[in-house]
Parts: structure tokens; C-alpha cells; sequence
């Protein structure tokens, strides 16, 4: 974890692959109008929502929008049943006495309850929770939530480009014991640094600079299993930009998906670039 700091600064410094942006717009092949594709990030920090009139107007111009999977046509029930291990399984018996009672003192910390509240979890799932806890909450939803808000007061078509059992799968693709130890990598960084805050620091720094190379690196945890970086990130964007096609096709199309989804040679724009279509930045500034 640690080295990846050090590899975040300098692509920081030397990257300048293609002109960046958050916002694209994306034109050609059989497409009868534009359509663009947006770069979220699921936080509630109100640094990410001041974007100027360019991202809505956008938004507006479009007959549907989509994003990575409709959060307000999840049944509550399974999103429940998926963020836990099979009954019998807890974290207090799978992680050492010394690691649990580390991550009880930061669940304290930064959640303001025990650990044993989510000792039934899957590992992944608190750990999210631990990434989300460093950043502000200002706004009521995090941003890609308020995108599809905005689309449904709008009347707009609402698609999916990803289903929940492919997202849940990708996830669960990655056996428990390695879920763990990414857990507990994770929370012996932040016992022994303010990796945490770093980490945060330097993703919402990223985002805000339109630094889609920086935001892949930093998804691209070399501590994590390789296989997680290849299920989670590149099969994912696969689907995305197979399904961003084919509802781009039927409609004018605004789309959200996390921004580290984009960039790169194996990302949703390279993909749709690899199909014929023409991707451009669009220009916007920070209000």
C-alpha cells in the first residue's frame, strides 16, 4: 500500500497521455445524436458536486440516462442478504486477536461503533465502509445517486449498464481469506500511518484535477490480488461499454459510471474508441 503512494506522485507528475476530463461526449458510427459518459465517484463530499452548468445541461439534452446499476430499484432485502458471509463465518475467527481488536479501535474511530456491529460481513464491505468514512458528508447523496435523481425528476429512460449479481459477482469472485487480507493490510496502514487520509486526500485531489490515469493507479492497489484488479476494474468495463452501446443506439444516452472505469488502454473510452465511436472531452470547470 505504502509503495503506491510513491508511484500515485510520480504519474501524477509525468502522465499526460490524452487531454482529461470527467465529461465526454461520444459521437459516430450509427449514433443518431451524442451521447456522453460521466466519471462519478460515490461520495457525498460537496467538493465533487460543483461542477459548472455543463454537466447537467448535458445531462438534460439526453432522452435516457444510465449508470453502473438503478440503486433505486435494488430489492433492500438481497443488497442485505450479498453483504454477508455464509452464517457461521465471522470476522473475530478469521482474523488474528491483535488485527480485530485494530480494526474494533478504528471502526470506533472513524464509525462510531464496534467492529463486532459488522462481524458477519464480507471484508470488502467493511472495508468500503472504513474508505467511505474518510470522506465529508455534505450532501445527502453521494454524487452518482444525485445524477440519477436529477434524470427521474427529468422524466428520462433509466437503464442499468451492469446488473447487481455481475457487480455482487465480481466482488465474490474473490475468495474470503483474501478479502481478509486486504482488510487487514488495509487497517494495519492506517494503525501505523494516515495512509487513510493520504489515500483520500490523493483520490479526491485526482478527481477533481480530471485525472482519470491517477484515479486508475490508485484502483490498481498492487496489495491487493491481481485477479481483483482484473474482475473489479477491466471484465467489469467490458459490459459497461457493451451496454452503453447498445442503449446508446435506442437513445440519446448521459451515462455515470466511477471514474476510474474510464481511462486507460483497457477503459470504457478506449473500448468505445475500439468500436468505431469518437470519444471527445468536454470541458467544464469547478464552480
Amino acid at each position: 500500500m505504502k509503495k503506491l503512494f510513491f508511484t500515485i506522485i510520480l504519474i501524477s507528475l509525468v502522465l499526460t497521455s490524452f487531454p482529461q476530463s470527467l465529461l465526454w461526449k461520444v459521437t459516430g458510427k450509427d449514433l443518431k445524436e451524442p451521447s456522453y459518459l460521466y466519471g462519478s465517484i460515490h461520495i457525498q463530499d460537496q467538493r465533487v458536486f460543483a461542477f459548472d452548468t455543463t454537466v447537467l445541461t448535458a445531462l438534460y439534452s439526453c432522452d435516457a440516462f444510465a449508470m453502473e446499476i438503478l440503486m433505486d430499484e435494488l430489492d433492500p432485502q438481497e443488497v442485505k442478504s450479498s453483504t454477508y458471509m455464509p452464517k457461521g463465518k465471522v470476522l473475530s475467527e478469521m482474523m488474528s486477536e491483535s488485527d480485530f481488536h485494530k480494526l474494533d479501535s478504528i471502526c470506533k474511530k472513524k464509525v462510531g461503533t464496534t467492529a463486532y456491529l459488522f462481524n458477519a460481513m464480507k471484508p470488502f464491505f467493511v472495508m468500503s465502509l472504513l474508505q467511505q468514512s474518510e470522506f465529508s458528508q455534505d450532501q445527502e447523496d453521494a454524487l452518482d445517486v444525485f445524477f440519477l435523481k436529477k434524470a427521474r425528476e427529468a422524466n428520462k429512460l433509466c437503464y442499468g449498464v451492469e446488473t447487481y449479481s455481475t457487480q455482487m459477482g465480481a466482488i465474490d469472485a474473490i475468495k474470503l481469506k483474501e478479502q481478509v487480507a486486504m482488510l487487514v493490510a488495509a487497517i494495519n496502514d492506517t494503525a501505523t500511518t494516515d495512509s487513510g487520509e493520504i489515500m483520500t486526500d490523493g483520490l479526491l485531489e485526482a478527481y477533481l484535477s480530471f485525472n482519470l490515469d491517477t484515479m486508475l493507479v490508485m484502483s490498481n492497489d498492487p496489495s491487493m490480488p491481481k485477479k481483483f484488479n482484473k474482475i473489479f476494474l477491466v471484465d467489469r468495463n467490458v459490459g459497461m461499454a457493451k451496454n452503453f452501446e447498445k442503449i446508446a443506439l435506442e437513445h440519446s444516452l448521459f451515462c455515470v459510471v466511477g471514474a476510474a472505469h474510464l481511462g486507460g488502454e483497457k477503459g470504457v473510452i478506449a473500448l468505445l474508441r475500439k468500436k468505431g465511436y469518437t470519444v471527445e472531452p468536454v470541458k467544464f470547470e469547478w464552480k
